[in-house]
């Protein structure tokens, strides 16, 4: 799986639209993370994105994202990646090379912006129970969506004593399964609207290509 897959995919780490089709029991607990992560006025975040084939051949990479509003700033796998709700950057640090496109939203994809905070997104839910590890519950609820998608069902793990999303499970067809941890976590972070902008002055020598007016 390529950078690009990985970078729409972890933004897949989040809550979802609460239907009528969807276990009310499933519905209460998105119902308290949506209100807990809407409650923050900036988030910063690392994560942990571990691939396994239907070879079961693993690969694990780290990262770490920003987000605002609308807003996001991604870290990941050689490439930066800003976007201020307008355009949208992309820096790849090997090439030395940063691309400028204007910012849309995808109908099958969900952006990094959206990591925590899915709430218009069609989903059925599903409440599959607690399960314990390392000392700790979590609330796992499955989540199949009512658009046609490149993966099979998602899975949220959901610490039960504070409604933090810890972990997503995305299957794909395939037989394909990729996990999307949370490690450190830093609720209501600071952030001036620049910093999701790409600053020339901050990366000299890079070269640059706009796209925005194609």
């Amino acid at each position: 799986m390529n950078k690009r897959t990985f970078l729409i995919g972890f933004s897949l780490f989040l809550l979802t639209a609460l239907h009528a089709q969807s276990d009310p029991k499933a519905t209460a607990i998105l119902n308290k993370v949506s209100k807990l992560y809407k409650s923050y006025s900036g988030i910063k975040s690392t994560f942990t994105i571990t691939t396994t084939t239907n070879q079961n051949k693993s690969t694990s990479s780290n990262g770490t994202v920003w987000i605002k509003g609308t807003k996001y700033k991604l870290d990941y796998a050689g490439q930066e990646i800003f976007c201020n709700g307008k355009f949208i950057w992309t820096f790849n640090k090997e090439d030395n090379e940063v691309t400028k496109e204007n910012y849309k939203v995808k109908d099958n994809a969900i952006t990094p912006n959206e990591i925590f905070t899915i709430y218009n997104r069609d989903f059925k839910n599903a409440y599959e129970g607690p399960t314990v590890k390392d000392g700790k519950t979590y609330e796992v609820i499955k989540m199949v969506s009512k658009k046609k998608v490149n993966y099979s069902y998602i899975k949220l793990e959901i610490d039960k004593s504070n409604n933090k999303i810890q972990r997503m499970i995305q299957h794909y067809k395939n037989g394909t399964e990729i996990i999307y941890s949370i490690g450190q976590f830093t609720p209501n972070t600071s952030l001036a609207d620049n910093f999701f902008e790409w600053n020339p002055a901050s990366h000299p020598g890079v070269a640059e290509v706009d796209l925005t007016k194609k």
